[in-house]
Formats: C-alpha cells, structure tokens, sequence
C-alpha cells in the first residue's frame, strides 16, 4: 500500500475542501484547518495514487477558479 499527502494553502481552504467532498473515496482523509487544505489517502498502484492526486488538483483548480471569477 502507497500513501500521499498533499498540502494546499489558499484564502478559500474551506468552500473548496466542501465542495471536494463529495469525490472523497472511502479512505481518503480531507482536512481543513484556517487557510491549509490537507489531504491523506492511499492506493495499491502507483498509477492509482498518481490519478488521485491529479484529480484533486484539477478539482481545486476548478474550485478556486469558480471562487475568484467575476460574472460579468
């Protein structure tokens, strides 16, 4: 079994960890404390826990873009 952590800072720590919440896999840890979103998880394969991370990292971006665009 592999495990990684990642750690992401940023003013909306909380809206975005919500709205990841509900991708979160059955052991997949998510944390928030102030402006610190932490994640834990684990995979059998290394591409498993590669492919989880990037998804985690597009979602963030994706939330943290709909946070900061202005609507026209």
């Amino acid at each position: 079994m592999m495990r990684a952590k990642l750690a992401f800072c940023g003013q909306h720590a909380e809206v975005v960890a919500r709205s990841l919440d509900p991708d979160n896999l059955p052991g997949m840890n998510l944390e928030t404390s102030g402006d610190v979103l932490k994640f834990e998880f684990s995979a059998e394969k290394i591409g498993t826990l590669l492919a989880t991370a990037d998804d985690l990292l597009m979602n963030i971006k994706i939330a943290e873009d709909m946070l900061t665009t202005e609507v026209e």
